[in-house]
This record gives C-alpha cells, sequence and structure tokens, in this order.
C-alpha cells in the first residue's frame, strides 16, 4: 500500500510503497531468455492482472494472444488502490529486452498507446498528474527483462513539472531556443522532428526529441511513425556508441490545468554514470558527458 507524503525538510512529494520491494526481478540475466516464465509474452495473459487496453486482431477475445500492444494495471503499484494509476505498456509480445529490438512501427504505436493512456489517466475524474516512462536494464530502474513502459496518474503534481511548466510561456520557449543552436548538437531528424543534446542537460547524456513546431501535448496529429523512426534512430545511435546500456526515456508534456504554451518532448537518458551523494544530497546535477562530444560520438554512431 502506498501513501503520499512530502519530505517536512526537503518539501518533496514521497509515495510510500513497501509492496513494491515485492516485484519479481529477471534482469540479471545476460541471455535473451529470462530467468523464469515472462509475464508479458504472447500466452502469458493469464499471469497479468486484466488488461485494461489491447490492440489486437478484431477476432481476437481480451486477455488472449493475438495482442500487438497490451496494457495492464502494475501488479506492484506506487500508489494504492483509488489513490491513483499506474499501468504498463507492453510494446511486443516477442520477448525483445530493449528499445533498439523493437521495429519502427512497434515504436511508434508504443509511444501512440502511451498518449492515449495518459490522456485517460488525465481524464478520469480524479485530477490526477499523468507521466509515462520506460526504464531499459536494471541500472535504470527495470525489474523484468522484457521491455515494457509505465503510464503512472500523479494524485499531486510534483514540483519539478511545475517549473517545468513555468519555464513555458506565450513568449518563451526553451524547447525552440535549444533547437536554434548551432547543428553539431544535433544527432538525427525526421521530417519535422529532430533529436539534439541539450546544451546544459538534466542529466548526463541526455538526447532529447521533439517537434520543430511547438505542440503541447501528444494526439491525432502527430506523426508517430516519424517519431517511432526518430526514436529508433537515437536508441540505435545510443547502442553502438555505448553498447547497449541502460537507459531511461521519459515523454514530457502539458499535463491537465498546465501550461498552453508547452512544447512537448521526449528526453531519452543513456545511464552512463551513478547519482551518487552531490546529486542525491542537494538535486544538482554533474554532467559527466559534456554535451557537444556527446552529440559527436551519437553522430558518429
Amino acid at each position: 500500500m502506498s501513501a503520499e507524503a512530502w519530505d517536512p525538510i526537503a518539501g518533496q512529494p514521497v509515495l510510500m510503497a513497501p509492496g513494491r520491494a515485492a516485484r519479481p526481478h529477471d534482469t540479471g540475466s545476460t541471455s535473451a531468455a529470462p530467468a523464469r516464465p515472462c509475464p508479458f509474452c504472447e500466452g502469458a495473459e493469464r499471469d497479468t492482472p486484466r488488461e485494461t487496453y489491447a490492440e489486437r486482431a478484431d477476432d481476437a477475445s481480451a486477455d488472449s494472444p493475438g495482442w500487438t500492444v497490451r496494457v495492464v494495471p502494475n501488479k506492484f503499484p506506487v500508489m494504492a488502490p483509488g489513490e491513483g494509476v499506474h499501468e504498463v505498456v507492453v510494446p511486443t509480445p516477442r520477448h525483445v529486452t530493449t528499445l533498439g529490438e523493437l521495429t519502427v512501427t512497434e515504436l511508434a504505436d508504443a509511444m501512440r498507446v502511451l498518449a492515449l493512456r495518459m490522456e485517460v489517466a488525465g481524464d478520469d475524474g480524479r485530477d490526477l498528474v499523468p507521466f509515462a516512462f520506460v526504464n531499459q536494464g536494471a541500472a535504470a530502474g527495470a525489474s523484468l527483462q522484457h521491455i515494457h513502459a509505465q503510464v503512472v496518474g500523479l494524485p499531486l503534481v510534483p514540483p519539478i513539472m511545475r517549473a517545468r511548466d513555468a519555464a513555458f510561456t506565450s513568449d518563451r520557449n526553451p524547447i525552440a531556443d535549444e533547437l536554434s543552436r548551432r547543428p553539431e548538437f544535433r544527432v538525427g531528424e525526421h521530417r519535422d522532428l529532430v533529436a539534439w543534446c541539450p546544451p546544459v542537460p538534466p542529466l548526463s547524456g541526455t538526447i532529447r526529441i521533439a517537434p520543430t513546431t511547438r505542440a503541447a501535448q501528444l494526439d491525432s496529429a502527430t506523426d508517430y511513425t516519424a517519431l517511432g523512426a526518430l526514436l529508433a534512430e537515437v536508441v540505435g545511435r545510443v547502442d553502438r556508441a555505448f553498447d547497449a546500456p541502460a537507459l531511461n526515456v521519459m515523454l514530457h508534456q502539458q499535463r491537465p490545468g498546465g501550461s498552453d504554451h508547452f512544447h512537448w518532448h521526449v528526453d531519452v537518458v543513456p545511464r552512463l554514470g551513478t547519482l551518487a551523494g552531490l546529486e542525491l544530497g542537494t538535486g544538482v546535477m554533474a554532467i559527466a558527458q559534456e554535451p557537444r562530444a556527446m552529440a559527436e560520438r551519437l553522430s558518429a554512431a
């Protein structure tokens, strides 16, 4: 069970979720085969909670094989029932362990479903704040090999989201400012989407993807095929440059009640180091990967 609390000294929100300690872990294996039967593979649908959403052949029944993307409640949520939403989005029935193994179509469909489930979480009447992310590898927080994403609907607005909102106004757009930088920071582009290394990244090694024209969130107008293609390119470059490291992917977009001037973006963060005492104790990030050098290395990969 979890309970929302606030650190009385730092003023940061905390979700008390001791039940997550019981999560199964199979990321220690280096082989493609899981250490135990994988609940996210096709044929294991009865090993998960009942699906909340799935894309499958018209004649396939719920909670059975035949799906391409499947969404289920997280069996070990960070919040107690009724407090919020915590879902797992499985982008492929194939047992793959990295984003780099997904096809462009699988990545495009995954991003589209993430946006859809975030919308559902934000519209459920409880004023929840949606957030979507991927943890790839144990060092990035994953507990199961089979690559998957997560959507949470939080019962609070995290301070970092409020700060991110405040950065976007009618006459200020930090994403557009970054896009106007010199081309040596860029590592890829596809149609109206660009990938680059932010000159001042939030975390070491960050690669950012965003549309060249401001849009507050992913929606029916989003070119998901282009997004899937560019994400595949970025992840492929990271894999070649750093030998498929653990990484996090985070989708930042307008939250319910947030700034209408937001510019959605995806941050891909290879876990090339460890958050240590300075970062954990002060919130000040020491950036070990110089962004221009990072962009040069990725461009050459």
